[in-house]
C-alpha cells in the first residue's frame, strides 16, 4: 500500500500556518511545515533545491543545513518573520548562521530541543547514497515518520503554490489541498509581511540588475535602480529602509493573481478526487466542518477529538481589505481581478 501524502499548496498569507497548526496535533499526519520556502531562501532559489540531476548525501544535507543569505540579512537585523520559531536567544546558532531546516520545520516539530532533533539527522542523511532529489526527500520524510509514529504526512510551505510543478514531479503520488482566500486580503498581508516584502523586493532589484544581487557581485546597472531599490542591495541593507520601504497592496495584488492564475494551470487536469480546494473564508466560518473536510481528505480515519480541538484554533476574521482609502482600496481590487475570474471560474467567489 501507498503511504499517503498530501501537499497543502497557497500563495501564502492564505491561512496555510493555521492548517499547518491543526496538523500538528493531528495522530496520525506528520506536519512538514515551511520546509521548501525557507530551503528556497523565500522562494528565490527553487531551482537548487530541486534539481533534475542525482545528488549527493553531502549535497543533499547542505541544502538543509546551510544558512541562506536572505534570511541571514534579516535576522542580523533582527527581522524576525513570525514563521521563524526558532529561539536565536537559547538556541545553539547565532542568527547569520541558523540553517534553513531549523528556523520553522524543526522547531514545528519539536519546539523543546530543535537542536537536538537536527543533529540526529545528519547521520542517517550522510549515510544515504547519490540519489535523486525524490528519493532524498521521501527518505527525510519517512525517517520523520518512524520518529514520531506517523503513517502519512503532509508538507506546508508558504507560497508552495509557485512551486506546483517541481512538487508534482518530485511527489507524483502526493494528494493536494489548494488552499485559497480573497485575494484583496492576501495581497494587502503580503505588503505587510517581511518574508513577501523582502522577496518582492529582491525581485525588483534582480529585474532592474539584470542579476540577482544576493548571487552576483556585478553592479553595473545599478543606476537603472531607484534609489531605495539600491539603498537596499544586501551591502546596504538596513532594517530601517526595509520597514520604510513602500510595497502598495496593489503590487502584491498583481503578484498574487499571476500565482492564482500560474498554479491553477498546473493543476488543470489533476485527478479531481486526488485534489481538494478549500476557502479560508469557509474555514473561518464553518470551522468544524471544514476541518473534517481537511482531516477526513489526509486520513480517512480522522479521530473525532482532532476535529474538535483544531477547530477551536479558528479565529472569526473580518476583511481587511474594505477599510483601505478608496483610491488603494480601488487599485487593489483591479489588481487581484484577474485571480478573481479565474477562481471564479472554478466556483470560488468572494463577491
Amino acid at each position: 500500500m501507498t503511504m499517503r501524502q498530501t501537499l497543502l499548496l497557497g500563495t501564502g498569507r492564505c491561512g496555510s500556518t493555521l492548517v499547518s497548526e491543526m496538523i500538528r496535533i493531528h495522530p496520525t499526519a506528520l506536519s512538514i511545515s515551511e520546509l521548501f520556502s525557507f530551503l528556497t531562501d523565500l522562494g528565490m532559489r527553487i531551482e537548487q533545491v530541486f534539481p533534475e540531476h542525482p545528488i549527493s548525501a553531502l549535497e543533499f544535507w547542505k541544502l538543509l543545513s546551510q544558512a541562506q543569505p536572505r534570511q541571514t540579512l534579516l535576522l542580523a537585523n533582527r527581522l524576525q518573520m513570525k514563521e521563524v520559531s526558532y529561539d536565536l536567544g537559547r538556541g545553539e546558532f547565532a542568527p547569520e548562521d541558523v540553517p534553513p531546516i531549523l528556523q520553522s520545520m524543526l522547531p514545528h516539530l519539536d519546539p523543546d530541543n530543535p537542536d537536538k532533533l537536527f543533529k540526529s539527522l545528519e547521520g542517517p542523511i550522510l549515510n544515504a547514497t547519490d540519489s535523486s532529489i525524490s528519493q532524498h526527500y521521501n527518505r527525510l520524510f519517512e525517517h520523520l515518520m518512524a520518529r514520531y509514529g506517523k503513517k502519512v504526512w503532509v508538507e506546508r510551505s508558504g507560497g508552495g503554490l509557485r512551486m506546483t510543478a517541481r512538487l508534482r514531479r518530485i511527489f507524483p503520488e502526493a494528494n493536494i489541498i489548494h488552499l485559497v482566500r480573497d485575494g484583496r486580503d492576501t495581497a494587502l498581508s503580503m505588503s505587510r509581511h517581511i518574508g513577501f516584502r523582502m522577496a518582492l523586493l529582491c525581485g525588483m532589484q534582480t529585474e532592474g540588475l539584470g542579476t540577482d544581487p544576493y548571487e552576483s557581485d556585478d553592479r553595473s546597472d545599478e543606476p537603472d535602480l531607484t534609489d531605495e531599490l539600491a539603498g537596499l542591495l544586501p551591502e546596504h541593507f538596513n532594517a530601517k529602509a526595509f520597514d520604510e520601504f513602500d510595497l502598495p497592496p496593489a503590487l502584491c495584488g498583481h503578484y498574487w493573481s499571476g500565482e492564482i492564475q500560474s498554479g491553477l494551470a498546473e493543476l488543470h487536469g489533476f485527478p479531481t478526487e486526488r485534489l481538494m480546494t478549500i476557502r479560508y473564508e469557509d474555514i473561518t466560518s464553518s470551522p468544524e466542518e471544514s476541518v473534517q473536510k481537511i482531516g477526513e481528505f489526509i486520513d480517512e480515519d480522522v479521530s473525532p477529538e482532532w476535529i474538535e480541538q483544531a477547530a477551536k484554533m479558528v479565529k472569526p476574521q473580518e476583511p481587511r481589505w474594505i477599510s483601505l482609502p478608496r483610491y488603494d482600496r480601488d487599485a487593489l481590487n483591479d489588481a487581484c481581478r484577474p485571480g478573481l475570474d479565474a477562481l471564479a471560474a472554478h466556483g470560488l467567489d468572494w463577491e
